[in-house]
């Protein structure tokens, strides 16, 4: 009888119990991001997670990288201009390393990323009107661009998990480079004449030919009409890069 409840305080039942870990990532604060994330350990080395986060409107991500395939100016005022919202979920599973613990060392994690984008950007064009050779005006308009565009990558992580009073951990994401595809739709309603319709289409199929002869190319199509216009993004690389610091809890 002694034995068994011995046995027991060595077992501590409560620690076996705490199957769970919630976080929080403290590393996309930098970029204005709020970031959560859930761990559910299925055996003492594989955990099940998922993790959402949330980011305010800003500029594009990974934007200087885009203007560095192409020396276009169109583009990269277009990549200035812009700005974007995104809500993204991430399902995951670990693979942990160390003996000395569940939810303790170093870890590979295969993962997905779902992201859904809002995004803004005025685009500019020039209105040039000639008669027989000889220009008549030159006039520049802007018309604001509103859509969604939606992204789905995948990738693998390698990190530490590192226990650090208790139930608290500190989670060392080190890299987790991800590769994919995003599509959506981009709307403007502005008024257009004849002859801004005519240049506008001009300047969308300039911006078509330009995004085609990127080495990731992407592929658009477009329609203009008197009340504005709409762009259809239908395949375009997309990339994602996983660090992270996250205070955690296990319970």
């Amino acid at each position: 009888m002694v034995s068994n409840v011995y046995a027991q305080h060595k077992a501590d039942p409560s620690a076996s119990e705490r199957r769970n870990m919630v976080k929080f990532n403290i590393l996309p604060l930098l970029g204005g991001k709020f970031a959560f994330e859930y761990e559910r350990l299925l055996t003492n080395r594989i955990a099940l997670g998922a993790g959402l986060s949330i980011r305010p409107e800003k500029g594009l991500p990974f934007a200087s990288t885009v203007k560095g395939f192409v020396d276009e100016e169109e583009l990269d005022n277009i990549l200035d201009d812009f700005k974007s919202s995104n809500f993204s979920f991430t399902p995951e599973v670990r693979f942990y390393t160390s003996r000395r613990g569940p939810f303790r060392g170093f870890y590979v994690a295969p993962y997905a990323k779902f992201v859904s984008y809002k995004l803004a950007v005025p685009y500019q064009f020039d209105v040039d009107i000639e008669e027989q050779g000889n220009e008549v005006y030159s006039r520049s308009e802007t018309i604001p661009l509103k859509g969604n565009l939606s992204s789905v990558t995948a990738g693998l992580s390698v990190g530490f998990n590192f226990k650090l009073k208790n139930n608290f951990h500190l989670d060392w994401r080190l890299f987790g480079p991800g590769y994919g595809t995003a599509k959506g739709d981009i709307t403007g309603t502005m008024k257009l004449d004849a002859d801004e319709q005519s240049e506008l289409k001009d300047a969308l199929a300039d911006l078509k030919t330009n995004l085609e002869d990127m080495p990731l190319a992407v592929k658009i199509d477009y329609d203009v009409h008197g009340e504005g216009a709409t762009i259809t993004v239908k395949r375009s690389p997309w990339s994602s890069i996983r660090t992270g610091l996250g205070i955690s809890y296990r319970f």
